[in-house]
C-alpha cells in the first residue's frame, strides 16, 4: 500500500480549519476546570458538610468510570429521560435543540474538573497549614487567604500535574467529534470517508496533536523557569 502524500496534504489543508475549534475547546476546558478543580478541592477540605460529601460522590464517580460510559449518559441517556419527562408533563420544549459542542464542552469540564480537584487536593495538603492561620491573624478573609497566599502555593507544587492534564486535554478533545463538533478529528476523519484515505487520515492526527502538545509542554518549561527566577 502506498502512501498518498497529495491525499496527506489536502487533508492538512481541510484539517486546518478545525483547528481554532480544537484550540477553542483546550482553551476553555483547561481553563475553567483549572479555577473549577481548585474550588471542588477546597470544598472537600471540610469532610463533614453535605456539601463535601456530594463533591466526593461527583469526583469517585467521575474518576471510576469510563470516558466513554460518561458520554453515553450525558449524550443520550440522560437527554432521552428528560425529554420523556418534559413529555409526560406536557412541557414544550424538544432537548435535541441543543447543540453537541454544549454536551462536549459540559462533559469535558465534568470530567477535568474532577481530575484537578485530586491534584488541587494534594497541593492543598502540601501546603503547611499555619501559614492559614497567619493569614487569618493579620486580618484576612478565608476568600483573600486562599487568593492571596495558599493558591500561588498550589499552583507552584502542581505545575507538572497541570502540564500533563493540558496534554490530556488536547487529546482527550479528539472525542469532541462524537458529538457533531468540526475539531481536527472529526475533519480529518471526513476527508478519510470520502477518499478511503484513512493511513493518511490519521497520520495528519497524529501530526497535529503532536505539534500541539510539544507546544503546551515549552510553554510550561517557559513558565516553570521564569518561576524559578522569581
Amino acid at each position: 500500500m502506498n502512501f498518498d502524500w497529495k491525499f496527506a496534504w489536502q487533508t492538512i489543508i481541510i484539517t486546518l480549519k478545525g483547528l481554532p475549534v480544537t484550540l477553542e475547546i483546550v482553551c476553555i476546558v483547561f481553563g475553567l476546570s483549572f479555577f473549577l478543580g481548585f474550588l471542588v478541592a477546597v470544598g472537600k477540605e471540610n469532610k463533614k458538610s453535605l456539601l463535601a460529601k456530594f463533591l466526593s460522590v461527583y469526583v469517585s464517580f467521575v474518576r471510576g468510570t469510563p470516558f466513554m460510559v460518561q458520554a453515553y449518559l450525558f449524550f443520550i441517556a440522560f437527554p432521552t429521560a428528560i425529554q420523556k419527562y418534559l413529555f409526560e408533563k406536557n412541557i414544550d420544549f424538544n432537548v435535541n435543540v441543543i447543540k453537541g459542542y454544549w454536551y462536549a464542552y459540559a462533559l469535558l469540564l465534568l470530567y477535568f474538573t474532577a481530575l484537578m480537584s485530586e491534584m488541587f487536593r494534594a497541593g492543598l495538603n502540601a501546603v503547611n497549614k499555619g501559614q492559614l492561620e497567619a493569614a487569618y491573624s493579620v486580618g484576612l478573609t478565608k476568600a483573600q487567604a486562599y487568593r492571596r497566599i495558599i493558591f500561588p502555593q498550589v499552583v507552584k507544587h502542581c505545575l507538572p500535574v497541570l502540564c500533563n492534564y493540558a496534554t490530556g486535554i488536547v487529546k482527550m478533545s479528539s472525542l469532541a467529534f462524537v458529538f457533531g463538533v468540526p475539531e481536527v478529528t472529526a475533519l480529518a476523519k471526513t476527508s478519510a470517508s470520502r477518499n478511503l484515505g484513512y493511513v493518511e487520515a490519521y497520520f495528519v492526527i497524529a501530526i497535529f496533536y503532536i505539534a500541539l502538545n510539544m507546544g503546551i509542554e515549552w510553554l510550561f518549561k517557559l513558565i516553570e523557569r521564569r518561576r524559578r527566577k522569581c
